[in-house]
């Protein structure tokens, strides 16, 4: 059966397609590994399995087996009897590197995996499958979201010159990882964050200088008045079209003439996505029916809702800000 898989000068075998069918083996693994601690008991020495199983709290074979299918994919290095490490496991999945994506990895495991499971439905209806999020999956998300987003937070802050505006409005803001580096940047400026209650009740815990946050659905909440620049960011791709179209109109009900709209999403503006967004589009619509959108639609229904498209400023792929004024 093996030679099956096996095609080293004739046609194409199948072994690509079998790795792929296996992949979310390869992930539940990662997560199981990340939930145990196993990356932090292997470290940059080689540690046994029995020595993996004992600092893990889980049985030897368990641990050979995790061992085993994580070598193959390049997170541990077989190095004698023992695993290790590899640099990039060492660097992102310990919490000794530069940056902790373990946070990520709980994300995935606990509420983008499950919702997975029904993507032929979502896929086939255009509709998002997500179910409700729970307290901790709540944190889980709105934990990650900050993560993916921080580095962009901070290129917005640097490129976009905020100290033409006095008060920000930030629709659908999160834990505030945008607005934070706008106020830390900018003296002159306060801000609104706009968020559900169990969010903005969060956010307005922290007491964050110049920044007050309101929970609301802002779908059913008539959006705070009195601000010259709104920010929209990672929030467009998480609607379907009919649903933006309804965002910018409610938008423009809350501004002044003279306003300005950021809004600072992952744009499609070639034919295809930015590798680093190339799983985007699937999980968006997972989530709430939303989609990776081209820069051209979204002008298209910022012009129908009254607003006047002026650009699209690139930040570090694949983000950008798409601008426009009323």
């Amino acid at each position: 059966m093996a030679r099956v898989f096996e095609s080293p000068d004739g046609p194409p075998g199948p072994a690509r397609i079998i790795d792929l069918y296996c992949g979310f083996m390869i992930s539940k693994t990662v997560f199981a590994a990340v939930e145990f601690g196993l990356f932090e008991a292997a470290g940059p020495e080689p540690a046994t399995p029995a020595q993996l199983a004992e600092r893990c709290g889980i049985p030897e074979r368990s641990a050979r087996a995790m061992a085993d299918l994580l070598a193959d994919a390049g997170l541990l290095v077989r190095d004698g009897g023992g695993f290790r490490n590899a640099p990039d496991a060492e660097a992102f999945l310990t919490g000794r590197g530069p940056a902790d994506l373990r946070t990520m990895a709980r994300y995935w495991d606990s509420v983008s995996y499950p919702a997975w499971t029904h993507a032929v439905e979502a896929f086939r209806t255009r509709q998002g499958v997500r179910p409700v999020l729970d307290e901790a999956q709540t944190e889980a998300y709105e934990s990650t979201v900050a993560l993916v987003t921080a580095e962009t937070a901070a290129d917005l802050a640097r490129t976009y010159d905020f100290g033409r505006h006095r008060r920000l409005l930030d629709v659908g803001g999160g834990y505030g990882t945008f607005v934070r580096p706008l106020l830390s940047a900018y003296e002159n400026l306060s801000a609104t964050l706009v968020d559900l209650p169990e969010v903005a009740a969060v956010v307005a815990g922290q007491a964050v200088p110049r920044l007050t946050a309101v929970g609301a659905d802002i779908f059913e909440t008539p959006l705070p008045e009195g601000h010259d620049v709104i920010l929209v960011a990672n929030l467009v791709h998480l609607l379907p079209p009919d649903r933006i179209s309804e965002l910018f109109r409610r938008l423009r009900e809350a501004a002044s003439p003279g306003t300005t709209l950021l809004l600072v999403d992952w744009w499609r503006t070639d034919l295809a996505p930015h590798p680093s967004a190339r799983f985007g589009a699937g999980e968006f619509l997972i989530i709430s029916g939303g989609d990776l959108y081209q820069v051209d639609e979204v002008a298209g229904w910022l012009t129908d809702s009254g607003w006047t498209f002026t650009g699209l400023t690139p930040l570090p792929p694949p983000s950008g800000v798409i601008t426009a004024k009323l």
